[in-house]
């Protein structure tokens, strides 16, 4: 199949003046492109006017948690809203209010996934109680997780669910107990998903990136404190015939785990969060500082020592993987650094979050070969609505998040969501990135579709088939009515594409149906 697509504003982002009105598309691949009137010489099945409208490559979010998103998409909601009058609701009645009402619709026998709790903004600063989650929910199998994604709340009935002791616990994890529970908690929860859920989570989940333009899903998957892990064998099932391209890192330090899986991957890839956490996040005081916390004087470690860490990252680093490591304070930062540094192979070896950098960080970080994977839209709501920052650290430490400053030393820095504990909108990242929370770290509309786009590519490892529009690269790419160059930081916020295209067809929308779900598996299964 060929088609040409004309008279439109294509930019093509290698770089921010190169623009073309004209493709022609052949079997999804970018064949010719120009400026001007389509070459008299082309061949091709069907035409596409594209009305004048711009053009932009479809956007990569490489740090998801993908199967807890879908969970999320089809067992629950967010549990706070941003609104232009701020965080909603803001109480913890208000929040048990709206888990109530959704209850009341659901089986008795339901679990219910809250996302998107914002902590530091309700004002009680705590997370509901199983006695709370109780009551609202009708005795139901419950969790709440906070907007940073290192606090949870579960039920009684959640907490039964995954082997632990009620009478123990007021049903608040934070700190490394939290992380050290994720697995039970993420199997737990998609082992209950209906085959009709789970149809209509995927429904979601892909329409979902074709409303905001996302091709492309790094999926940080892999739950190791299981001793049997189905869930992600179910994960990688369904990800190879996904229309979304989902790239999978999986969260296992025992490269035992990872061997079997290795066969599906398109590059070897292993790390992310879970198992790959060095530390945790200043919202639930566990990211590693050397300071001790304004608010309260605790001094959070690291998860691990250095050989530990070190062991780690050189047994998949001898094999050839690209790693990717969570690390937010400058000690888990420093600990990744040193065993990147004593273990480089070739790869491209990513940070995910990598907020508080110290200067002697970024001066390795600016000589290595790094990718940063970082969502300056927490950052933008947490200045504006949270002020967790400000409230827990100090100001010198404040001063460190730095986003201009790393992509002028040329580190290949990405904007990401961290789905499902931020919302998948990368507009609202990109809206962090251009009103950063130090304003001198803000950068222009096009240097922030670019940590969408052609870094994240680079992050992947995928530059010579996604991230710009180029002959001989994959036809991904989504149509808007607006420049999204000459936009403000407010109208990138409300910015949304009108089509996307993947391999140069219109995205398909997803209905939900079990039937839907069934033709889906029955496709030819991809490489993730």
């Amino acid at each position: 199949m060929s088609t040409l697509f004309y008279n439109g504003k294509i930019h093509t982002m290698v770089s921010e003046l190169d623009e073309k009105s004209w493709m022609l598309v052949r079997s999804g691949k970018i064949e010719r492109m120009g400026t001007g009137e389509p070459d008299g010489d082309l061949k091709y099945k069907e035409k596409i006017d594209l009305g004048g409208k711009h053009v932009y490559p479809c956007l990569i979010d490489a740090h998801v948690h993908m199967l807890l998103t879908i969970a999320v998409m089809a067992m629950g909601f967010s549990a706070c809203e941003i609104t232009s009058e701020g965080v909603r609701p803001n109480t913890i009645k208000g929040v048990g209010e709206r888990i109530r009402s959704y209850a009341e619709k659901q089986k008795p026998g339901a679990v219910i996934a809250l996302n998107n709790y914002i902590l530091t903004a309700i004002d009680e600063l705590r997370m509901p109680t199983k006695d709370e989650l109780d009551d609202w929910a009708g005795g139901r199998a419950i969790v709440v997780y906070s907007i940073d994604g290192h606090s949870t709340s579960l039920s009684t009935k959640m907490l039964e669910l995954v082997g632990l002791d009620p009478a123990k616990s007021n049903g608040v994890l934070q700190g490394e107990e939290n992380e050290r529970m994720q697995g039970q908690i993420v199997n737990k929860i998609s082992s209950l998903i209906s085959l009709p859920m789970l149809a209509k989570g995927i429904a979601n989940f892909h329409n979902y990136c074709a409303d905001y333009g996302i091709n492309i899903v790094g999926a940080l998957e892999g739950n190791a404190n299981c001793d049997k892990d189905p869930i992600t064998e179910l994960a990688v099932k369904l990800a190879r015939h996904f229309d979304v391209g989902v790239r999978l890192y999986l969260q296992y330090t025992d490269i035992n785990k990872v061997r079997p899986y290795e066969k599906y991957m398109k590059k070897k890839r292993v790390g992310g969060c879970g198992e790959w956490e060095t530390d945790g996040a200043s919202g639930s005081h566990s990211a590693a500082f050397r300071a001790p916390y304004k608010d309260n004087g605790i001094i959070a470690g690291t998860y691990y020592t250095q050989d530990q860490f070190d062991g780690f990252v050189k047994s998949y680093a001898d094999e050839g993987y690209q790693i990717a490591t969570h690390a937010i304070g400058e000690l888990a930062i420093e600990q990744v650094l040193n065993a990147y540094d004593k273990n480089e192979n070739g790869r491209f070896f990513r940070i995910e979050h990598c907020e508080f950098h110290d200067d002697d960080a970024f001066e390795r970080l600016a000589k290595g070969r790094y990718a940063v994977m970082m969502q300056p839209g927490y950052a933008w709501i947490d200045k504006r609505y949270l002020h967790t920052y400000e409230q827990f650290l100090n100001e010198d430490i404040c001063a460190r998040l730095k986003f201009k400053k790393l992509l002028d030393a040329g580190v290949c820095v990405c904007g990401s969501s961290d789905a499902p504990v931020q919302d998948m909108d990368p507009y609202l990242q990109m809206l962090g990135e251009t009103q950063f929370y130090n304003e001198a770290e803000s950068i222009t509309p096009y240097q922030a579709l670019c940590t969408y786009t052609k870094n994240a590519a680079r992050a992947i490892e995928e530059e010579d088939e996604y991230g710009s529009l180029e002959e001989g690269k994959t036809a991904d790419f989504f149509t808007a009515d607006k420049d999204f160059f000459s936009l403000s930081p407010e109208q990138i916020a409300d910015f949304r594409p009108l089509q996307t295209y993947y391999g140069g067809k219109p995205c398909k929308r997803y209905k939900g149906t079990m039937l839907e779900l069934a033709r889906m598996m029955l496709g030819k299964a991809k490489l993730i």
